[in-house]
């Protein structure tokens, strides 16, 4: 289905029945990365909403508002069009950025929280990770998005294991290089929308929240996942063993068992499938 919000077309499939659970994806992926751990979820009983987020898979690209503030909006927008009170959210990357987002500016729709591997905002993040997105942007502008994506981003150590693996290098590849690349290619340039940083406020997260990552994430990932777990009440933090960054490609099953878990644990109760 498409659902529009501010003007921009959002790429919805929404399965299942019970409570809902939200899935957002990482940067440059879209939502054929949860094609796996869906079925899982809907075979515990819970409803499974997953979209393509602005600028990404076939939602629309707008030559602006691609600020954490506009994925927010976006995510609210859903979660009160589809009429569900409040809902679990689950954030892959950069998707968890946005959940955490949306537990400080709208923690009224936030039931749960599972962040994996999250790119947490307004972390400091080493000079030689930001250096290697700025190739990647420099590249799509110069070269295009396909030989970007191939010659720069697959390579990438955040997904360089996962695009390692025979089968899923073809499921990873069918998502990055169809990107349309709507932040990179933006004609307007997005002004701040908030005066206050993620990372001073996370004590303020009530909602229950899993922490996952996977064995072998990258360093600048686990410290993120490290300072969430220290830093939200009460969550909870799981390694996840044998899979780099990209967990619902590398280990679906496993994590779609720990998800359904944390869910039961949360008192939810699922509907029989």
């Amino acid at each position: 289905m498409i659902i529009e919000r501010d003007g921009v077309a959002l790429n919805v499939i929404t399965e299942g029945a019970g409570e809902a659970v939200v899935l957002l994806h990482g940067h440059t992926l879209d939502l054929r990365v949860w094609d796996e751990v869906a079925p899982e979820l809907m075979g515990a009983g819970f409803r499974v909403v997953r979209y393509d987020q602005r600028g990404h898979g076939r939602s629309g690209s707008p030559p602006s508002g691609y600020r954490w503030g506009d994925h927010t909006a976006d995510l609210a927008g859903l979660i009160e069009c589809l009429g569900p009170p409040a809902a679990h959210i689950v954030g892959l990357s950069k998707g968890g950025g946005i959940a955490l987002e949306c537990a400080l500016r709208r923690p009224d729709l936030v039931r749960s929280l599972v962040l994996i591997g999250p790119l947490v905002p307004d972390y400091s993040l080493p000079e030689a990770m930001m250096t290697s997105f700025r190739e990647l942007a420099r590249a799509i502008r110069a070269r295009g998005v396909q030989p970007a994506m191939r010659e720069v981003w697959l390579a990438h150590p955040l997904i360089a294991r996962a695009a390692a693996r025979p089968g899923t290098r073809e499921r990873l590849e069918a998502m990055v290089l169809t990107f349309p690349a709507g932040e990179y290619l933006a004609s307007v340039r997005d002004v701040p929308d908030r005066d206050w940083a993620v990372t001073d406020r996370l004590a303020e997260i009530a909602a229950p929240t899993l922490i996952l990552r996977g064995e072998h994430e990258v360093p600048e990932f686990v410290a993120m996942a490290e300072l969430l777990a220290a830093r939200i009440p009460g969550s909870r933090s799981v390694v996840v063993p044998g899979s780099g960054h990209l967990v619902p490609l590398e280990s679906a099953k496993a994590m779609g068992r720990t998800l359904v878990e944390f869910l039961r644990g949360l008192g939810v109760v699922a509907r029989p499938a």
